[in-house]
């Protein structure tokens, strides 16, 4: 590949590699050679993922050991015409001369991360790290130092902004990309000062009636020439540190939201939900700063909902945790954001004072159609409802989705099929009209009913497949669940919805010739549904041969309708049989 580069300078006093000053110099010294012999140079920038991480979480010395042992194995890597430096912080850099073939680079690179993916045994801690290297090859020898540190920075981003790690050659898109990132962070630099940030409100309702009770804050960007995306913009600010004060601006804007709001509608008001990110939670200012947002807008803190994803929560779960519970000192409510998507077990869920989960919007999406998806929405519900917590599931789009979420027990939903974020104002309007047509503020009551009845012919299974078919399909329309069960030509079934849906089904079920009797044993309002699942349980317990014989222990049969006589012991057995259906 060439000769052995020596690097002579200055060295770093924590690597003994050459430093930024000395690799600047000996990057011009290559490519001065480089254009002499018209041969390639090469050069590899590495990041070492997480690294301020291990900082925060074991302390500065263990994360110097770390680097001491990354600098260890990147020298251990390195062949003829290799050699390695460090920049400074996490990053370090592999200077290669008369390159031959730039595929062999992307060999070099795979190599670095396969050795640096190892396990780190450093103080008696068992590490592991991830890089994303940026890679940049001059043939013609046009480009200086600078090009090729800020194209291989430029490489890097790209794979940083991917994740997990890996390689990237630098190109002309990237170059593309790289200068738009510092555009718009230049632009987010001066968006505060310009005005150019605005709040919108995106409505959570509850899921059963569809009433608005809070509304989650999303930022828009709109700087003169044209909207930005918040999926664009706010990594980048992010990476940039601006979205401190960004954010410390957002908590603000749901600060004096909430005031207002309440000063117009009292009780009635919606909550205000606002996001907080991961660089926030690294702000030792931020609690301060909140406090004092709280004390000049004397926004009421138990209606703000501050919403921190489980990935950003769990990164230094020690760390946040007391971030987060001096947040909660302040009077503030916390949601976890996109619940199900991160790593949180639920020792570390406990620890936190959590209000809300919100589910993951990946969940939400098949819910309706996907048996995995379904699977993973009812044991987060679960969960929450075990725990205590609310639950919130985003970006639910369509009828199906939200029958689904009631039918699991979820509490509020958001998507587009209630409300588009809006224009604070619009929001205001759209909050306003509901409260005037008395749609906002009283939730619709939900209701039980017990009853049981006489078959009038013994049924099987095919008769019990098209009954259900028939039912499951008509409740899932109207809102209904419940249990239904068979047993000694007898029927006994708990039915749960609004309360004129069961009245109306209770006409068609004492129409239906397949049974006769029909008794309500008992109706009245319900807290919650007992039966979560729009199919409708189902048990036929007819006798089977794999029961115990209860010949010599049975004294008398007891039949449903006597069973009815005694309402309380018949509720007590009906919903004894949740879940198993």
């Amino acid at each position: 590949m060439g000769k052995f580069i020596t690097l002579r300078g200055k060295h770093d006093a924590l690597t003994g590699l050459p430093d930024r000053s000395a690799i600047r110099a000996r990057i011009d010294s290559a490519l001065q050679r480089a254009r002499r012999n018209k041969s390639s140079t090469a050069l590899l920038l590495i990041d070492i993922n997480g690294f301020k991480l291990v900082n925060h979480t074991h302390g500065q010395e263990i994360g110097d050991l770390l680097l001491k042992t990354v600098a260890s194995r990147l020298q251990g890597q390195m062949r003829q015409g290799e050699s390695a430096g460090r920049l400074g912080d996490n990053e370090f850099v592999i200077l290669c001369k008369q390159v031959e073939q730039a595929a062999t680079m992307s060999i070099l690179a795979q190599r670095i991360n396969d050795t640096l993916r190892q396990p780190l045994v450093i103080a008696g801690l068992t590490l592991s790290v991830v890089a994303s290297v940026g890679i940049v090859v001059n043939s013609d020898g046009t480009q200086t130092a600078n090009d090729m540190l800020r194209h291989a920075d430029a490489a890097m981003q790209a794979v940083k902004a991917q994740g997990n790690g890996g390689w990237q050659f630098f190109s002309e898109q990237i170059h593309e990309q790289a200068q738009q990132r510092m555009k718009i962070a230049s632009g987010l630099a001066m968006a505060l000062a310009r005005n150019e940030f605005s709040p919108h409100f995106q409505a959570i309702v509850v899921a059963d009636s569809g009433r608005i009770v809070g509304a989650e804050l999303l930022l828009r960007w709109n700087p003169p020439e044209g909207p930005v995306s918040p999926a664009v913009f706010i990594p980048i600010a992010e990476m940039t540190g601006t979205i401190i004060e960004i954010g410390a601006w957002v908590f603000m804007q749901a600060c004096r939201a909430e005031a207002d709001w309440r000063g117009r509608w009292g009780e009635q008001a919606p909550y205000v939900s606002v996001n907080v990110s991961t660089r926030q939670l690294n702000d030792e200012a931020l609690v301060d700063m909140f406090a004092a947002a709280l004390r000049e807008t004397g926004a009421d803190p138990a209606r703000l909902l501050l919403e921190i994803t489980e990935t950003a929560l769990m990164a230094d779960i020690d760390k946040n945790l007391r971030i987060v519970h001096r947040l909660a000192d302040l009077g503030l409510r916390l949601a976890i954001d996109d619940f199900g998507s991160g790593y949180s077990s639920l020792a570390q869920l406990t620890r936190l004072p959590v209000n809300v989960l919100k589910i993951e919007k990946a969940f939400i999406d098949d819910i309706d159609k996907n048996p995995e998806s379904r699977a993973v929405v009812r044991a987060v519900v679960g969960l929450g409802r075990a725990l205590g917590l609310k639950l919130v599931a985003e970006g639910v789009e369509n009828n199906d989705q939200r029958l689904e979420l009631c039918g699991y027990g979820c509490d509020f939903i958001q998507g587009y099929y209630f409300h588009r974020p809006l224009p604070e104002a619009a929001f205001v309007d759209t909050v306003a009209r509901e409260i005037r047509d008395g749609a906002l503020g009283v939730a619709t009551p939900l209701h039980f009913l017990i009853y049981v009845s006489t078959t009038t012919a013994p049924m099987a299974r095919p008769a019990f497949d098209a009954l259900l078919k028939q039912a499951r399909s008509f409740n899932r329309t109207v809102g209904i669940t419940g249990c239904l069960i068979y047993q000694d030509c007898y029927f006994m079934q708990m039915l749960e919805g609004k309360k004129e849906a069961l009245e109306a089904l209770m006409k068609k079920i004492k129409m239906d010739p397949r049974h006769c009797d029909v008794r309500t044993v008992i109706e009245g309002p319900a807290r919650r549904r007992v039966f979560i699942d729009w199919s409708m349980d189902f048990l036929d317990l007819t006798p089977r041969p794999d029961e115990p014989d209860f010949t010599q222990w049975q004294r008398r049969t007891i039949s449903f309708p006597e069973l009815a006589e005694d309402a309380r012991t018949c509720y007590k057995y009906i919903t004894a049989y949740m879940g198993h259906g």
